[in-house]
């Protein structure tokens, strides 16, 4: 019996280990926290996101609703003039993974108008990598046994390229491969707009101790293949991808690398999986998104249309008290999947709710709360997380709790 119960735990502990290596991706949108405050490290461990350490989360991120990519808010990240390397400039934390012998990360960056690629010289880490181990950087020579890392980087111009450490470094640093557009040319970042980076980093098998040079980096720039790395090793021992590794500053060593004047990025849609699947981003014509104007529901009840002071003009949907819908047939959802809902909403009152639903209300996905905007003029853009599954439903927008206006709703696949 002794023995039945030894192995039986043993089955558990190997089927609880499956099931997290192929656990639902990780994910931040950034819609939770309030706009204005910063992002630390335990907002990030609220959102499901640890790292044993950070520079620069506390006082150099923001929660912005200036811009984003979905929803209403991103992370924004400052780089001040002048500045350079983690402690002074921008941000970091190694985020932990379940370790995993391949990860796609996904992620999309805006620089501000006017970024600064630095003084006299160029170069600087953006945003997210993958690494492993103790994560080879900073000029170590990589053993096999001291990890490895991964991360996107800027250079002259805002030329861009994956740098990353491994066992073969060419020189004492890491080395790098600039990305390439479709056509051959190579890739420059382009400030004021959103761009998508996907990296995918395998790494290599081990035999006998020794590294094969079966490991690979892939890199996607806006859905498009823009670098493919293989024959690399980065261990000699049974190290995994673990970290998803946020990385940015500017630098370079000296003070010649600095931005010439104060620069952001903002991020946002960050998402991290061991399934290609799970990154809509590479889909054929990206992740699914569908959007729709209020006032073209095609049944209603209790609600009145109206102009709209809400940017871009138009009508609105008002009027609408507790009990309230507007619905949208025809919708076509291609693939099961988890999307986040954008509701465009202005209220002077506490305590609106609005509940989504498919199939007349016969299945609800979800509800999300409407604040107190300030005014009827004024509107703000919520979200909710839902599960959707595919075919071609009737959605509706049912007021459990009314005093508020709709201007229109969007939906998007996460993953």
């Amino acid at each position: 019996m002794r023995k039945k119960l030894i192995f039986a735990a043993l089955m558990l502990f190997l089927l609880m280990d499956a099931v997290a290596a192929v656990a639902a991706p990780k994910l931040n949108t950034f819609e939770r926290p309030a706009a204005g405050g910063a992002y630390t490290l335990s907002e990030w461990g609220f959102d499901g996101w640890s790292a044993p350490w950070e520079l620069g989360m506390s006082n150099r991120t923001m929660i912005d609703s200036a811009y984003s990519h979905t929803g209403g808010k991103s992370l924004r990240v400052f780089y001040p003039q002048g500045q350079i390397g983690p402690e002074n400039s921008g941000a970091q934390a190694p985020f932990t993974l379940t370790p995993g012998q391949e990860y796609y990360l996904s992620y999309w960056v805006r620089f501000s108008s006017d970024f600064s690629w630095g003084t006299t010289e160029y170069a600087g880490k953006l945003g997210l990598g993958l690494a492993g181990g103790a994560a080879c950087s900073g000029g170590q020579a990589c053993t096999g046994y001291n990890g490895f890392s991964s991360r996107i980087i800027w250079r002259s111009g805002g030329q861009a390229a994956i740098y990353y450490y491994h066992m073969g470094n060419g020189g004492q640093y890491g080395d790098y491969a600039i990305l390439k557009n479709s056509n051959g040319s190579d890739v420059y970042y382009q400030k004021g707009q959103w761009i998508n980076i996907v990296q995918r980093l395998k790494v290599n098998t081990v035999t006998g101790g020794n590294a094969n040079p079966d490991g690979q980096i892939q890199i996607w720039y806006n859905g498009v293949s823009a670098a493919n790395i293989s024959g690399l090793r980065f261990v000699r021992n049974a190290d995994k991808v673990d970290k998803a590794y946020f990385s940015s500053f500017f630098g370079g060593a000296t003070a010649s690398f600095a931005p010439a004047n104060d620069s952001y990025v903002w991020y946002d849609d960050i998402k991290v999986s061991t399934a290609k699947s799970d990154i809509c981003e590479l889909d054929a014509g990206g992740c699914v998104s569908r959007f729709y104007q209020a006032e073209n529901y095609s049944n209603m009840s209790g609600v009145m249309t109206e102009p709209t002071p809400d940017a871009g003009g138009g009508q609105n949907v008002g009027g609408i008290d507790a009990t309230d819908w507007i619905a949208f047939s025809n919708v076509s959802i291609p693939a099961v999947g988890t999307y986040l809902v954008e509701y465009r909403v202005a209220s002077p009152n506490n305590g609106g709710k609005i509940s989504l639903d498919i199939n007349a209300g016969g299945t609800v996905l979800g509800h999300a709360d409407v604040p107190n905007t300030g005014s009827w003029s004024t509107y703000r853009t919520i979200t909710q997380t839902v599960q959707i599954p595919a075919g071609t439903h009737q959605f509706g927008i049912y007021a459990v709790a009314g005093g508020f206006d709709i201007n229109w709703w969007k939906l998007t696949k996460l993953y």
